[in-house]
């Protein structure tokens, strides 16, 4: 069983999972954090996400700044828990993660992550001059 976790500043984590939904049908096994939206600790939730922690499942955590408070609080569950953390996250990689059939390798989730990346661009319509070709 793949066990997803999106953590962030604000209600980006809400947003996304809402987008998510959308686009592919609910999601409403994926659990969000939407940190700093009232005074309230988030820590018990980052807890009760990982309270049925079974080894032989995939636990997956989506956070927004790799610098963040959110981010940082999550790499203390790395002592306990093995999970993967992936920060500064966008839409195509929680979806590839969502959409994965079989459980991912190290190595599929780090060509996910090299893939998905790409999908941050500046699109212009004018041709520069460094550039051979515009999108």
């Amino acid at each position: 069983m793949r066990n997803i976790l999106i953590a962030t500043h604000g209600s980006f984590a809400s947003g996304i999972k809402g987008s998510l939904n959308l686009l592919i049908g609910d999601q409403s096994e994926i659990s969000v954090i939407d940190a700093y939206i009232d005074d309230s600790d988030y820590t018990e939730k980052i807890s009760q996400f990982f309270s049925n922690y079974q080894e032989e499942d995939e636990y997956f955590v989506f956070t927004d700044l790799l610098g963040g408070s959110v981010n940082q609080k999550m790499l203390v569950y790395k002592n306990q828990y093995d999970f993967h953390l992936i920060t500064g996250f966008n839409l195509p990689i929680l979806l590839e993660i969502v959409l994965a059939g079989n459980p991912l390798t190290i190595l599929e989730i780090e060509e996910i992550v090299r893939r998905c990346r790409q999908e941050l661009l500046l699109v212009n319509l004018e041709k520069s001059e460094d550039e051979e070709e515009f999108l």
